[in-house]
């Protein structure tokens, strides 16, 4: 199935356990104003959106962007049946933005900055849409996600060694998400650090788990050869009960 098609389905919805760990650590760390106007930058389904309209109440106006119009047209749908009147969502590419200079005081973003095409390009989109002294608050997972799995894979897989770590590192460190925020006209306020693991009970319910499903077309970018993953998971299995790391990271910054 392609991942288009999985999409299409809503199988993988925001408010997952996934996503929910990350979206957790903004409501843990963000402080609550009135009067916000707000964009929430890849909101999909409406997860933190949503929470985010109902913590700030009515004295703010939320606003939801993304380009997954499916994920959008859910919304739409929840956005009926909690009867938010503070809250609009506009499908668009967050790299360019049918918004006006200076038009939000706080911009949000989670789980986005690793599955941007631009990061870069999104990050200053942000602030050309930022009021001064706007913040901006983005999580993401760290170099080191599941790092358990990837030393296994280069075990099993020596000679993918070099496609293996590049397709580990593609999610960056501390430092990195620092620098795309100063490099685009923000200051660093505040970023913490956090971790979690996921466990299952053996390598066959790892890889048969939707969210790692999800993670698999990151995996086949550097092979497709079952057999490699069929070694895995026996190799998983033989280990069980199996935990796999989780750094987390939030960064609030704030356009100077």
């Amino acid at each position: 199935m392609k991942l288009d098609a999985v999409f299409a389905d809503l199988v993988y919805d925001e408010l997952s356990f996934w996503s929910s760990r990350f979206g957790a650590m903004i409501f843990d760390n963000l402080e609550l104003r009135r009067g916000v106007r707000g964009l929430d930058v890849a909101c999909g389904a409406g997860f933190p959106l949503f929470e985010l309209a109902f913590v700030h109440g009515p004295s703010s106006h939320f606003t939801g962007l993304d380009l997954w119009r499916e994920a959008l047209n859910r919304a739409r749908r929840k956005i009926e049946v909690y009867g938010l009147a503070n809250v609009d969502l506009v499908e668009a590419d967050a790299s360019s933005m049918p918004f006006a200079n200076e038009s939000f005081d706080l911009i949000t973003s989670n789980l986005g900055i690793n599955n941007f095409d631009d990061p870069s390009a999104v990050i200053a989109e942000c602030h050309r849409v930022a009021r001064p002294g706007a913040r901006i608050v983005v999580t993401t997972n760290l170099t080191g996600h599941m790092a358990e799995f990837y030393q296994l894979f280069r075990e099993t897989a020596p000679q993918l060694t070099a496609a293996i770590n590049a397709q580990e590192a593609h999610r960056g460190a501390r430092a990195g998400v620092q620098q795309l925020l100063e490099r685009n006209g923000f200051e660093i306020a505040r970023v913490v650090e956090d971790e979690f693991f996921l466990r299952f009970a053996d390598g066959t319910a790892m890889f048969q788990h939707h969210l790692v499903q999800f993670f698999l077309y990151g995996w086949r970018s550097v092979t497709d050869d079952s057999a490699i993953y069929a070694a895995l998971e026996e190799t998983l299995n033989a280990a069980r009960p199996l935990e796999m790391r989780v750094p987390m990271l939030y960064a609030e910054a704030v356009r100077v």
